[in-house]
């Protein structure tokens, strides 16, 4: 968010005065159905006709509060499945619509005039006008707005480490071992290997004319190529679901939108620490197959998945890299100036 030296108030949002309402005396399902002619997740439960607020229904509301409890939508009252939340005037200040908002979690409140409904305000109305004097002095690199630099940091280092450490060895570019055909006859249990280079990749082992995937590797190598083979499922499953947690962790960072755990932590750590295990259970089938395995560590593949795990522990610990121009003070005093 960007510095402002005005306080902002409601009255210099956008209000959307044209968003549903449905009166209290309404069913769940009613609300439904408005919601779906509407085109709009949240509706204003109103009570006489726009003078008297109660609330607001959302659809997540319904899901979570009627649906999943397997109640019955038509004979229940848009009220028990609302939340309530105090209406702001025109001469509320954004920061304080936004607090309500955030504090329960919510998406829209109710915006009134002489204590009529005349619209309504969301968080994302309100995050761009509030004032950011928290500033930011944890980082290596100052910049004027950290969150957006911080987004695009992130984002671009996610694809990146998706494209080198999993992507690449997935279509054969690189791998994480390589041997000599002709040396591997015994590891195989195959005598018509020709010569060249055979790569080890994520799921199978390639060569010039030469192809053959982990599992076919179990009967005669053991079991450590089941855990391979689980292992690359789980680098690639993660790796595409850490690609996109990244990414929308960031954005939602910049949007001011809390997320869990699991999404900003969780799944992005799991991705590094399954990239880990794969080189680790990789190292153990070779250094235990019998006869010996003569391969060597990929190079090209060491690096790049290396680097990959660089630009995913970046991505997440995005906080420490960047800091805010100039002092918390300074800024501070240009936004109350």
């Amino acid at each position: 968010m960007g510095l402002s030296s005005k306080n902002f108030i409601v009255k210099d949002l956008v209000i959307d005065d044209e968003y549903g309402t449905i009166d209290s005396t309404a069913s769940i399902q009613d609300a439904a159905k408005k919601m779906k002619e509407l085109g709009v997740p949240d509706l204003v439960v109103i009570k006489n006709n726009r003078e008297n607020v109660l609330g607001v229904i959302a659809d997540f509301d319904i899901v979570q509060n009627i649906v999943a409890e397997g109640i019955d939508p038509k004979a229940t009252s848009v009220i028990s499945a609302m939340y309530k939340i105090q209406p702001v005037s025109l001469d509320t200040p954004v920061t304080e619509a936004f607090t309500r908002m955030q504090g329960l979690h919510v998406n829209v409140v109710p915006v009134v005039s002489d204590n009529k409904l005349i619209g309504v305000c969301t968080i994302q109305d309100c995050w761009s006008y509030i004032p950011d004097v928290d500033v930011d002095e944890v980082g290596l690199i100052p910049v004027t707005n950290t969150r957006n630099a911080e987004f695009w940091f992130a984002s671009t280092s996610s694809i990146l480490g998706f494209v080198l450490g999993i992507l690449l060895p997935l279509i054969g570019v690189y791998g994480f071992f390589i041997g000599n055909q002709a040396e591997l006859l015994s590891f195989f249990g195959m005598a018509d290997i020709r010569g060249g280079v055979l790569t080890f990749e994520l799921f199978e082992t390639r060569g010039t004319d030469f192809l053959v995937p982990f599992l076919n590797l179990v009967a005669r190598n053991g079991v450590i190529w089941v855990f391979i083979v689980i292992c690359s499922f789980l680098v690639l499953t993660f790796g595409i679901l850490g690609l996109f947690s990244l990414i929308y962790a960031s954005f939602s960072d910049a949007r001011n939108i809390r997320i869990g755990k699991i999404v900003r932590s969780i799944i992005p750590h799991l991705l590094v620490g399954f990239l880990v295990l794969e080189w680790i259970l990789f190292g153990i089938a070779f250094a235990i197959a019998y006869p010996h395995a003569n391969v060597l560590i990929d190079g090209l593949g060491l690096t790049m998945s290396i680097i990959s795990m660089l630009l995913f522990l970046g991505a997440i610990y995005r906080d420490y890299i960047f800091r805010q121009k100039g002092s918390a003070e300074t800024l501070t005093n240009e936004v109350k100036n």
